[in-house]
């Protein structure tokens, strides 16, 4: 018991001192730090919603923060960044290989989530977490924490798609891989259906549209081609996994297959294909065979590796002034 409690203590302090490097912006500041620290700075009591694009949830903290606690942003972030990874350390200490798959998920999306995107990172842990309890049965508490996680970025409604199954058709092996995929194309021809309609009645997209012309999504780059391999993985071994790590491959897989039409829209496609990249650190050490799962964790590896090495010195992301 005393060595559980001395493990559990070095993680908090683990979690804590990463809190606080990721935080603090020690690799120097990025463009979302800056958005953020101007509407932390304009915030006020007679602030109205109407005025920003962020949603409701990141608001009322910001309020609480400013206003309630006195506090400077940092403090803000530090909290954020500690909640949003010890739910992911919760979510991957129910599975296997915690260790290293927590030093991957920090190398390929840590700097990128809890360190810049920290309203989408500390979503997808609620939705990660909505979708833990919604597997064991836990429905209501489940369903108050999808809800939250929209309110931190409404993008999480993409993981409708996962939340909605019922557990008995994952526990009796109803869904199959094929109709995954159909479930999967679906989605992409919906999406590109409907995404004029997005353009027209959604700021950030419009925003995000009006780039097209200048940017571009790499469908031969190091994430697209190295995360295909364990997601080929995980279609033969769909079955071995729980139904908390069916549900995040479903966002995996259905991620990969919508980035391909929201290519148009090259900023929508990363976006949308970051979502189904973090769901990978969830259940691949969930693959029973151990040829199978150390396969894809080498490349889950590799890609989290580089993306590291390629957002600090080879396209750094952080130290803007």
């Amino acid at each position: 018991m005393a060595i559980k409690y001395f493990k559990l203590y070095l993680l908090f302090v683990f979690i804590t001192a990463i809190s606080f490097f990721f935080g603090l912006r020690l690799l120097g500041q990025d463009s979302d730090f800056l958005s953020y620290s101007t509407f932390y700075d304009s915030i006020s009591n007679d602030f109205s919603f109407s005025d920003t694009r962020f949603e409701y949830g990141f608001v009322l903290l910001n309020l609480l923060f400013k206003n309630v606690f006195n506090a400077d942003i940092h403090v803000m972030l530090v909290a954020l960044a500690f909640v949003s990874l010890a739910i992911k350390e919760f979510l991957f200490i129910k599975g296997n290989n915690a260790l290293i798959i927590t030093i991957f998920y920090l190398l390929g999306m840590g700097l990128l989530h809890e360190m810049t995107q920290i309203r989408v990172a500390i979503a997808i842990s609620f939705v990660l977490l909505s979708f833990y309890y919604k597997s064991i049965n836990r429905l209501y508490i489940s369903f108050a924490i999808f809800l939250c996680s929209i309110m931190f970025h409404y993008s999480m409604a993409f993981f409708v798609m996962g939340f909605i199954i019922p557990n008995s058709w994952f526990l009796m092996n109803k869904l199959k891989i094929p109709m995954i995929f159909i479930y999967a194309i679906i989605a992409a021809i919906t999406l590109y259906v409907i995404q004029g309609i997005l353009v027209s009645n959604i700021s950030i997209i419009s925003l995000y549209a009006s780039r097209a012309d200048n940017e571009s999504f790499n469908f031969a780059s190091v994430r697209f081609i190295g995360l295909a391999f364990p997601l080929l993985i995980g279609v033969f071994s769909f079955n071995e996994l729980s139904v908390f790590q069916k549900r995040c491959f479903i966002i995996s897989l259905a991620a990969y297959a919508v980035s391909i039409p929201a290519s148009l829209i090259p900023t929508v496609a990363s976006r949308i294909f970051e979502l189904g990249w973090v769901c990978f650190y969830f259940w691949v050490p969930g693959i029973s065979s151990k040829k199978r799962k150390y396969t894809a964790l080498f490349f889950l590896a590799l890609v989290s590796l580089y993306f590291a090495i390629r957002n600090v010195y080879l396209e750094p992301i952080f130290g803007m002034q």
